[in-house]
């Protein structure tokens, strides 16, 4: 398989990585505090949840589509290990760059949740595809 059709296979997550990087990296004057456990459930903490789902989503979707008969630890460990290191990135970027913005331990831990979610939701419907096709599909 050449490079470029392994890559086109990840496109969309590819793309949708640009795009965290460009919502997470632009400047901003305001950026709520979190100042207890109950604050995780703000607003901020919802969007980061859902860009690193659907990021995640996108992933699983183009190694199922790239690799069908990979094993699934090693999947899930890969694509659990590049959301990690986005969030971890951006949140770095955003502490040290002159943005006006800062980096947060719990937006991290938000990425991180929202990668999880996004593998649950692609195995959900992974799971429920599978239960619909024959079993036999040799008398099609």
């Amino acid at each position: 398989m050449t490079t470029c059709r392994k890559v086109n296979g990840f496109l969309p997550s590819i793309l949708w990585a640009a795009i965290i990087l460009v919502l997470t990296l632009l400047p901003g004057n305001y950026i709520p505090k979190v100042s207890s456990f109950w604050s995780l459930f703000s607003p901020d903490k919802l969007v980061h949840l859902f860009l690193f789902s659907v990021f995640s989503f996108l992933i699983f979707h183009g190694f199922h589509k790239q690799y069908p008969g990979s094993r699934n630890r090693y999947v899930i460990l890969k694509v659990l290990a590049v959301t990690a290191g986005l969030a971890i990135i951006t949140e770095g970027l955003q502490a040290v760059l002159p943005i006006k913005r800062s980096g947060n331990i719990y937006d991290a831990i938000a990425d991180i949740a929202g990668a999880m979610l996004g593998w649950g939701i692609f195995y959900y419907f992974k799971n429920k595809k599978r239960k619909k096709l024959p079993e036999n599909r040799n008398n099609l």
